[in-house]
Order: structure tokens, then C-alpha cells, then sequence
């Protein structure tokens, strides 16, 4: 099974492509995200930037890869016929190497994502975002449109080093729709086809 690990610093559209090709090949998303949400509530937490901060940290000090773990015994449980996941929200280089410990080096990929901060912000007001964002996620977005929020949000992201994980990809995709260098949703599709299907071993 191949696992593809997709990074990037909040709304640079690291789930938007999985999601767009999971289905067409059969590959679930598992993200950090949903398992950090789970343990908050789980708690009887409210859903919070406070709390989230809390509940990860005393997470991270009984195991660095304390969520990373969580989705591996998830990716375990699924079927054989399921060639490849995608896992998003992995902050830090020792979460990667968690993996190719678990599945082998030759089976973990790492895809980057790269957007301007201005493009990532604008983003939280996109009609698309604000329809499909619910409950818990929804009041986080409400949040976030603070752009101190927003740059607080990023700086946290950076602290846990992603910024490491993005450096260390195997694969780099620009997802600018602003500046330079601009790119299109569907251009990017196909890009992001392409390299699936290399990771893949997949030919046309």
C-alpha cells in the first residue's frame, strides 16, 4: 500500500485534490484534523483554538506522533484492495519517519503544497469552503477570518515544522491563484493526476 502524505500550511489545498481523485481511485483521505476534533470533544471540550492547543500538546508529550499513530491503526484496518491513502495535517519530519518505519521508506511519499498566505486567507470566504464547512470546522473558519487568528494559526503550524516536512518533500505543487506563479484548478488536477499515478505505478 502506498501512503501519500500531503503538506502544506492551512488552505493550500491539501485535501481539495484528494478529494477530487480519491474516488476515481479508490483511495480514503485520513486527516490529522478529524483525530485532533475527536479527542477534543471526546474530552467535552468546546472546539477551540485554546483547547486544541492544550489537548495537542499534552498529546505530543505521550507520543510525538501521538495522532499520526491513531490514523496508521486506521489505514491497517482497510481492505487489501486498497492500493493507496492519502493522510493530511502531518506537522513534523519524525511523523514521516514513523510511517516508513511502519510501511518501508519505498512506500511513503510526501506532496507538498504551496500558496502565498494572502491567496490561503482569501480562501476562508470562498462560497465552496463556507457551503461545505460544518459544525466544529465552520466556527474554527469563523475564527480564522481574524487574519491575527490567521497568522497565530500559521506560526503554531510552522512551531510544530511542517515547514521541515514541506522541505523534505518528494513532490512540490504550486497552488497560487493569485501571483505568480498562477495556476488553475483544473491545471493543477492534472498534475496532481500525474504524479498519483507515478507514486501509483500506474500508466495511461
Amino acid at each position: 500500500m502506498k501512503i501519500i502524505v500531503l503538506s502544506g500550511l492551512p488552505l493550500s489545498g491539501k485535501t481539495t485534490y484528494a478529494k477530487k481523485l480519491g474516488p476515481k481511485y479508490k483511495m480514503p483521505l485520513y486527516e490529522t484534523g478529524a483525530e485532533v476534533l475527536e479527542e477534543v470533544t471526546g474530552r467535552g471540550l468546546e472546539f477551540s483554538p485554546e483547547n486544541i492547543k492544550k489537548v495537542t500538546d499534552e498529546c505530543k508529550k505521550i507520543s510525538d506522533s501521538y495522532f499520526t499513530e491513531r490514523l496508521i491503526k486506521k489505514v491497517d484496518a482497510l481492505t487489501a484492495d486498497i492500493s493507496g491513502v492519502f493522510l493530511s495535517g502531518l506537522r513534523a519530519v519524525s511523523e514521516i519517519e514513523v510511517l516508513k518505519k511502519h510501511y518501508g521508506d519505498e512506500n511513503v511519499f510526501v506532496i507538498a503544497f504551496h500558496t502565498s498566505m494572502k491567496t490561503r486567507f482569501n480562501r476562508l470566504n470562498n462560497a465552496d469552503r463556507v457551503a461545505e464547512t460544518t459544525g466544529a470546522k465552520a466556527k474554527e473558519d469563523i475564527l480564522l477570518r481574524n487574519f491575527d487568528n490567521f497568522l497565530a494559526r500559521n506560526k503554531k503550524e510552522l512551531g510544530y515544522g511542517v515547514g521541515d516536512v514541506i522541505a523534505l518533500a518528494d513532490y512540490m505543487m504550486s497552488t497560487e491563484n493569485e501571483l505568480w506563479p498562477y495556476v488553475t484548478i483544473e491545471k493543477n488536477t492534472e498534475a496532481f493526476e500525474i504524479i498519483l499515478k507515478e507514486i501509483l505505478g500506474l500508466k495511461d
